[in-house]
Formats: C-alpha cells, structure tokens, sequence
C-alpha cells in the first residue's frame, strides 16, 4: 500500500506537480520537440546534416548555425539558400515554413539552438518516426497528441512490468524512474517518443520473467533498434545462453529470446542496407555519431565524460558558471584504447556474477557497463530502473540489494541537491558521475558480498 501511495505521489510529480516546464508552464519541450519533429518529418529532405541550414533559410534570424556535417560553427552568410531549398519539392518548404512558424514564437533561444547538434535518432527509428509525422502538420495540439504517446506507453510497459514482478516491485520501479535525478521531465519531457525504448526494455525485461522469449525478443530488439547502446543488455544473456549450452540446463525461453533479437536487429539492418535511400540515410547516420562521439559534452555521464573533465583546467568566471576550453577538453580524452579495456576489465569483474545470477537477473550486470564504456548524455540513465527492477524474485528482494536501492536513491537526491549547489552543467554533470561511479563500485561490492553468502545459488532459470 505504502508503495502504490509512492507510485501515485511520484507520478504527480513527474511533470513538475503540474508546472510542467517551469519557465513557460508548457507540458511540451519545444527545444527537443523541434528536433524530434522537424527532424523527422522532414528526413528524406534534410538527412541528419541540414536541419538547422534550412530553419535558417525559412526565416530564423541567427548569424550562426552549427554545420552538423563538420561540427563547427559556420556563419549564415555562407550558406546556400538556393541549394538548401532546391532539396525540397515546393508544396514542402511552404510545409516546413508553416510548420517552423509554429514553433518560432515558442522558442525564445534559436541562437543557441541552431548551435545544438542536430536530430541523431538511429535511422530505424528515425524512420518509423517520420512515418508517424510525415503527414501531421505542426501544431500545439498535434505535439500535444504525439508528446503523449510516451506515457501511453510507459502505462503499458508497467502493467506488463505488474504482470511479472508483482505489485511492489512495480511500484518502486515506477516511482524510482519517475523521480529520476537524470531522467526526469525538464530534461525530455514532453518531447516525441523520448521513452520508447525504456519501454521496449521494461516489455522485455517482463516478458522473458513470464517465459515469453518472442515478446522479450522483440522488445529488447527494438530497444537497440532506437538507441544502439541496449545491444550491450544483451550480453549478460548471451552469457547465460552460452552458459546453459556447456551445462545442459538449456533454457528454450532465454533462445528464443536472443534470436527474436537477433531476427529483428539484422532484418531491420539488411533492409536499410538493401535500399539505395535508407542505405545512403544509414551512412550519414554513421557519419554523424562517428563525428558526434569525437567531442565532449558537459552533459554526459560516465567514465569517460569524468576522466575528460577531471584533466581540463576549468575557468570560473564570476556569476559561478564555468568554462572549459573545447580544444583542451578534445586535448584531455583518453587514449581510444583506454575505454575499451575498462569495459573489457568491468566484464571480467562482473563475469562470475553473470554466471551465478538467473539469466533475467544478469542483465542489472549489463547497467555499469554502459557508464564505463560509453558515458551516455545523462537522462539515458533512465535505465538505472533496471537496477530496482530486476532486484526481484517471487515477489522478495535480497537485503543487501534493497540496500542498494536505498543507496541509488540516495544518488539520485545527492544530483537534485548538487543542482541546487551548481550554476551551470559541467560540474553538476561531473560529481554526478562522480556519485554514480562510486555507487557502481559499492552495488558490485555488495552483490560479491551477496554471493560470498550465499555459496549455493539456486539454479539458473528464466520464467520462475
């Protein structure tokens, strides 16, 4: 009861106890909606690289866009207008005119907007994206429609997740993503479709708890499909298999899971690679996040992100907030081999937990991974609800592992009150990831203590 009670409070929360984005009081984020919309609906136009070109030539006045193809800043003086427009039939510039005109007097940043990074949705989802939009013409209430799809799918994603854990755990799970530090509603709420693979991940997850690999498949597949990074989710599963497969104690659910994943993640990619569009889509894809991974960002969290900006001098100015050269923070990345082993290190760490945990539970292996290799901008981490989640078994969780619940919520109130103490991104991202990596080291101290304690595991299973 007490939990339901927290559930409900935290989802009234969610959206600012109804304030919404505070500066405007607009249940829409109409930064990040100009992305996911205008980004998508107009693709086959603009690709990942002309976005912000062609806001400008439809009316923005700006002296600066960031050219998305090199990263660098480039004076509107030396765009082509003519070249820009001539990507589009007439009927749709005069559509994207009328549509940046809904989004124009509602944005009050445009200059430091058009210096963001463009939209960098893989192009599976970028697609199924501009399918939705294509012919849906901007508008408040239109964005309002389609900004609510996220909760229609997290509602279903949690009836799946209190379905196959129980009521308790479904609860704490909720109430824990929704009063998430990183993944809260300032930062992406109220933007299209910003939670779907969370939900996708939350289906597999519930799905492969109830024995239904396909279901698991698919949602764990389409979670890679729209964010990449999840495949790495995978791995403490294909660990399992491998493992059942040396063993005997195969389990069918688990195989089906994997290869429903797998069937989906490589039909997907061969259609994209077979047609001549979307394969030429899918470079400028690869080009782009291949361009994008080689900078640094102040709002990125993980150990590389800590390891750049612990070795870059900082320069505080006077109203708090703090500068950090670019080229010196380009300067202070790690050797590309550094990253790589760390993760290749945290797996070995990690791997003996693997090995002992039930297939659905090693996934909570896969969660540091991802901070020690990649250093996701900070509101990904809403997969930290894996954390809570998958903590459960029939209902129960061991005590070691509520504490360290306790102590992830802790982290999660230590990054609000650091905002509190903070002017400006950098440092608050930094301790952030200070705290998040401390605690990473903590919980793989107290699952270790877990396992010293408990020397004969149960076996191995997937839908008990």
């Amino acid at each position: 009861m007490v939990a339901a009670i927290l559930a409900v409070a935290a989802a009234l929360a969610y959206p600012n106890l109804g304030l919404f984005h505070v500066r405007d009081r607009s249940p829409i984020h109409w930064h990040e909606s100009f992305h996911y919309f205008m980004g998508p609906k107009y693709l086959p136009e603009l690709g990942y690289t002309r976005l912000y070109e062609a806001t400008w030539v439809a009316g923005r006045e700006i002296r600066q866009v960031r050219d998305l193809a090199t990263y660098a800043l480039r004076d509107v003086a030396t765009l082509d207008a003519a070249a820009v427009r001539a990507r589009f039939a007439p009927a749709h510039w005069q559509a994207f005119k009328r549509d940046l005109r809904v989004f124009g007097p509602r944005i009050n940043h445009w200059d430091a907007l058009l210096i963001d990074h463009g939209y960098n949705d893989p192009p599976p989802r970028a697609l199924a994206l501009h399918v939705l939009v294509r012919w849906v013409p901007a508008s408040a209430a239109a964005l309002g429609v389609l900004t609510s799809l996220d909760y229609a799918l997290m509602a279903i994603a949690f009836w799946a997740v209190r379905r196959a854990f129980g009521g308790l755990a479904a609860s704490l799970a909720f109430a824990f993503l929704a009063l998430s530090f990183f993944a809260r509603f300032d930062f992406i709420g109220g933007s299209p479709l910003r939670w779907d693979w969370t939900a996708a991940l939350l289906i597999g997850a519930a799905g492969l708890a109830r024995g239904a690999g396909v279901v698991a498949g698919l949602g764990f597949g389409y979670a890679v499909l729209a964010r990449v990074f999840p495949v790495l989710f995978l791995i403490p599963l294909v660990v399992s298999w491998a493992q059942g497969r040396l063993t005997g104690a195969r389990e069918a659910a688990l195989a089906r899971c994997l290869a429903t994943a797998a069937v989906l993640v490589t039909a997907v990619t061969l259609v994209l690679v077979a047609m001549p569009a979307t394969r030429t889509l899918s470079e400028d894809f690869v080009a782009k996040i291949e361009r994008h991974n080689r900078g640094v960002y102040s709002n990125h969290v993980g150990l590389g992100s800590l390891l750049v900006f612990h070795a870059t001098p900082w320069v505080e100015r006077p109203d708090g907030t703090v500068f950090v050269a670019h080229d010196a923070a380009l300067a202070a990345r790690p050797a590309p081999w550094v990253l790589p082993a760390a993760g290749a290190l945290y797996f070995l760490l990690a791997l003996p937990l693997m090995l002992r945990a039930r297939p659905l539970e090693s996934i909570m292996y896969a969660v540091p991974l991802v901070f020690v290799a990649l250093s996701p901008a900070g509101y990904y981490y809403s997969f930290l609800v894996l954390l809570v989640l998958l903590a459960w078994h029939d209902g129960a969780a061991d005590p070691l592992r509520l504490v360290a619940m306790a102590l992830l919520a802790v982290v999660g109130a230590g990054g609000y009150a650091l905002e509190l103490a903070s002017a400006d991104m950098l440092p608050l991202f930094y301790n952030v990831s200070i705290q998040l990596g401390l605690f990473f080291v903590v919980w793989l101290g107290l699952e270790y203590v877990r396992l010293a304690a408990r020397p004969t595991a149960e076996p191995a299973a997937v839908g008990d």
